[in-house]
């Protein structure tokens, strides 16, 4: 069974935890066909956008992409770029954040996966199967 994403949701959260510590919200993202950004501002195929409150209008961060507007050399454009080209999520005071690779996701349900399976695979097979028949208790009032 295939699961979504959790990179949306990690990114809402760590922008909450920015915006919770005063922090400045920036996001890194890499540049492709369906992202929608000033070109004058993009070096080598990536750009760095604030995502703070007050940098950022109408922000929304939904399962697909990362919204919002915002000025430009005083101009105001409209910003669309899909969650998979967030490249991080980071509070530029501390640098703190979340770097994604491009195969961070895949990785880690791979690693979940076989971790559980190697669990299985050790487990003896007598293992003893819990008793939810309780008998009664061993134990007796002394007085």
């Amino acid at each position: 069974m295939k699961y979504p994403t959790t990179k949306p949701y990690l990114i809402r959260a760590i922008y909450e935890w920015c915006v919770d510590n005063n922090l400045t919200a920036y996001i890194s993202v890499e540049i492709d066909q369906n992202t929608s950004v000033p070109e004058a501002y993009v070096k080598d195929g990536e750009i760095t956008l604030n995502i703070s409150p007050i940098a950022a209008r109408d922000l929304l961060i939904d399962n697909d992409s990362v919204q919002f507007t915002a000025r430009f050399s005083g101009i105001s454009r409209k910003i669309f770029v899909p969650t998979s080209a967030v490249k991080a999520i980071f509070a530029k005071e501390i640098n703190r954040g979340l770097f994604f690779t491009p195969d961070t996701e895949q990785k880690m349900l791979h690693t979940c996966e076989k971790e559980d399976t190697k669990q299985l695979e050790f487990l003896p097979d007598n293992y003893p199967v819990p008793n939810n028949d309780r008998e009664r208790a061993h134990l007796k009032i002394v007085r």
